[in-house]
């Protein structure tokens, strides 16, 4: 009988062992085959503890030597990993364990199934070598190996010695260590290998840390031996007991990479990450004018011949910007275009502009305050409205005395075109600045990397159209640095300005509003508007954002964290006076508050009950005729391909009296940075002139993506309050959280 149950035991760990790489391949099984292989392994796992029930009973008793507390960590730790495994399998299943419903953590669940199986490799393959003599002698027996072999013990080490090179090999070529310390949130693989090859290279990988466990073994065993010391029976535990959970923190702070207060990471960081600081220059300025004024070498750049493609020159730290005619906008064909971008022929006249993004330390020099989200003198301000953008144009005018652009009179803005102070660039001179003469989505005239641009590095550009799989996509997932970094990051356009695309978004001039499609010359947006634009895309925005076309929008008085400030000067002097004034939007005064919100998850459910329960307004869920799939591979697809195509999802329930609501609290969970398609269906839907639009975003890292663009461009005679970002499910801070934002926004609460 104990011959018998050591022999089932050995079987169950063997085909442990063989389902370990099957399920490492989920894209070549399939999700259904990939979960019923989960659910064999599950049962097969709570097998071989129930066979080994005599290692639980001994786990108290016996001496621990160096050699037993290496192994019975190494078998907690693999517990543990297999517990993570099992409940967030359970947690996303769309096929086995479908009929639970389980819906809030989804995103959360699938980061923690990614961290755990890819330890698991490692964990379950180094449980291996602590008892490879035991299958060696299964072995042996099996194909009746009874006398001891030189050559062939030879021959095992050699090829033992192979396996475990092609195992160092595998685990660099598959990018291990991105999985282990998830620096990639998705699975990378190569559809030119066959499956032949990554099964091979996952068992080599699995031969390499049994190896390394076995020989680790080995060096203890005779470190104990050569000790010749008895060792109390608590030490071993104690040592357990410390190293085991010291071990999981290291992991979970290193490689799961999600914040406590469920945000981003936030502090004074100076320096760029790497990727970024190689093409840093040295700039200590101490004034602001010193890191302009100082550089009055002038350096020309060769024309191409193309009429687009300008000589430009550095002076008093200005780049000149030739003027020209371009094609601004989009074409048709461009992959994730807005409708908003109607290419057309534009003519600009010459100017100049900063090849930087404003500092920290020059903001503060001049208004003496930095709201900025991240501190760093070199690194760009931020967080700073178009009027904060505007008020400071003009007292760094004053200060080098310029004659201000700008005349501020209430909510009017006059711009007098012929003063030769600092200014924000029309949106036709940031567009025409940025492309550089270039006619591709970004002015590298390649899909931009996150080595060169501050981005979320995690979805390059089409990377919505190929989540799983990433052989068509000319740039793969990079680096999220979570973070803006210095201004004089990364490499330059042609024309000597850097972080155009990404790091921050920038101001420019012109209220939103659809394009003059005839052409212009020097072109200044409507003279009212109820947002204005931004343009380049941010640290956390998706790199289809930061395309030289795409339009961002937003209410003058509100700033953001990604959105900073770029100036540009005259170079030929305009004339005129340009009067803006932004459209009065009256709000009523004392209506009702309505809470209405789409979730797929539950996260945003449950952000959206927590409110209600604070505030007692009512609660609308956003439903469709057609829902999305359960399945979480599935409702990507379907999420991404909605919104390119900018569908409208037909919402089957209906807000009753919508005209008594003067206020609707909006939540909805990030999808592919921007809002999901239920929301635009919801906001055209209903007549939301007057009222006041406060957002809320479940969200895994991104926060607000272009969200707020998007409301604001659906609903664009709504005010905007202040929103509010929540990662995830918000966690325990979540009521308080939500407190403070209402009382921002001065919603009244029980």
């Amino acid at each position: 009988m104990k011959q018998s149950k050591q022999i089932l035991k050995r079987i169950i760990d063997l085909a442990m062992l063989v389902l370990l790489p099957l399920l490492m391949a989920e894209i070549l099984t399939g999700q259904e085959i990939h979960e019923w292989l989960g659910t064999g392994m599950l049962v097969l796992f709570l097998a071989h503890h129930f066979l080994n029930l005599g290692w639980w009973k001994s786990f108290l008793k016996g001496k621990y030597t160096p050699s037993r507390t290496f192994s019975t960590a190494l078998d907690l730790l693999l517990l543990l990993d297999m517990i993570a495994l099992c409940v967030s399998g359970i947690m996303m299943s769309g096929f086995v364990f479908r009929f639970l419903h389980i819906k809030g953590g989804m995103i959360l669940a699938r980061q923690l199934h990614l961290f755990a199986s890819h330890w698991g490799l490692i964990l379950m393959s180094a449980h291996l070598g602590m008892h490879i003599e035991l299958f060696m002698g299964m072995g042996r027996r099996l194909f009746h190996l009874t006398e001891k072999s030189a050559a062939r013990t030879c021959f095992l080490r050699l090829a033992a010695a192979a396996l475990a090179v092609y195992g160092i090999y595998a685990f660099i070529v598959q990018h291990m260590t991105d999985y282990l310390f998830l620096q990639t949130h998705f699975v990378m693989f190569d559809e030119t290998k066959t499956a032949a090859v990554y099964f091979a290279e996952t068992a080599a990988m699995m031969s390499l840390f049994a190896a390394a466990a076995y020989y680790i073994n080995k060096l203890l065993c005779r470190i104990g031996k050569k000790s010749g010391k008895k060792q109390a029976n608590g030490h071993g535990l104690k040592a357990i007991a410390i190293l085991v959970p010291v071990f999981v923190c290291i992991l979970v702070a290193a490689g799961l990479n999600l914040p406590s207060q469920g945000e981003p990471w936030q502090g004074s960081q100076a320096e760029p990450s790497e990727g970024g600081s190689a093409n840093r220059k040295e700039n200590t300025a101490d004034s602001f004018a010193q890191s302009l004024g100082d550089n009055t070498e002038e350096k020309e750049q060769a024309p191409d011949g193309d009429s687009s493609q300008q000589a430009v020159t550095v002076e008093d730290g200005f780049v000149l910007v030739h003027g020209g005619s371009f094609a601004m906008g989009s074409p048709e064909d461009e992959p994730w275009r807005s409708a908003d971008e109607t290419q057309h022929t534009v003519t600009v006249s010459d100017f100049y502009i900063s090849p930087y993004e404003v500092r920290q330390s020059e903001y503060v020099q001049i208004m003496g305050e930095n709201s900025s989200n991240f501190n760093g003198d070199d690194l760009p301000v931020e967080n700073v409205s178009w009027l904060d953008a505007v008020m400071f144009c003009n007292a760094l005018s004053e200060r080098e005395n310029l004659t201000p652009a700008y005349t501020v009179d209430g909510g009017t803005v006059t711009w007098d075109r012929s003063a030769g102070g600092y200014r924000l660039p029309t949106e036709a001179e940031w567009e025409y600045a940025c492309r550089a003469g270039t006619v591709t989505p970004f002015n590298t005239e390649t899909s931009i990397s996150p080595e060169e641009s501050n981005y979320y590095g995690h979805y390059p550009y089409e990377i919505e159209d190929n989540y799983f799989s990433q052989e068509n996509l000319s740039t793969k997932p990079g680096e999220y640095r979570q973070t803006t970094v210095a201004v004089d990051s990364f490499s330059p356009n042609a024309w000597g300005l850097y972080n155009m695309h990404g790091n921050v978004s920038e101001w420019v001039w012109d209220y939103y509003g659809e394009y003059n499609a005839s052409g212009d010359t020097d072109p200044t947006g409507p003279e009212t508007g109820t947002r204005r634009v931004y343009r380049g895309g941010g640290w956390n925005d998706f790199a289809k954002n930061m395309r030289s076309a795409y339009r961002a929008a937003m209410p003058e008085d509100q700033g953001s964290f990604n959105l900073g400030i770029r100036l540009v000067r005259n170079a030929v002097n305009g004339t005129g006076t340009i009067i803006s004034a932004q459209t009065d939007k009256e709000t009523g005064v004392g209506g009702k508050v309505l809470i209405a919100y789409f979730s797929w998850g539950g996260n945003t459910r449950g952000i959206a009950e927590e409110i209600q329960s604070q505030t007692g307004a009512d609660l609308f869920e956003i439903e469709l005729v057609t829902p999305y799939s359960d399945d979480y591979n599935t409702v990507l697809d379907q999420a991404q391909h909605d919104q390119n195509i900018q569908a409208r999802p037909e919402i089957k329930n209906q807000v009753e009296d919508f005209g008594q609501y003067d206020t609707v609290i909006l939540g909805y969970p990030n999808w592919w940075a921007s809002i999901p398609m239920p929301i635009a269906s919801f906001l055209e839907e209903y007549d939301f002139s007057g009222k006041t639009i406060i957002p809320f975003c479940s969200h895994g890292g991104g926060r607000f993506g272009q969200s707020l663009t998007a409301i604001a461009k659906l609903a664009p005679d709504a005010v905007m309050g202040e929103p509010l970002s929540v990662h995830y499910s918000g966690g325990g801070s979540l009521p308080d959280d939500i407190a403070a934002w209402l009382e921002t926004n001065d919603i009244s609460t029980k």
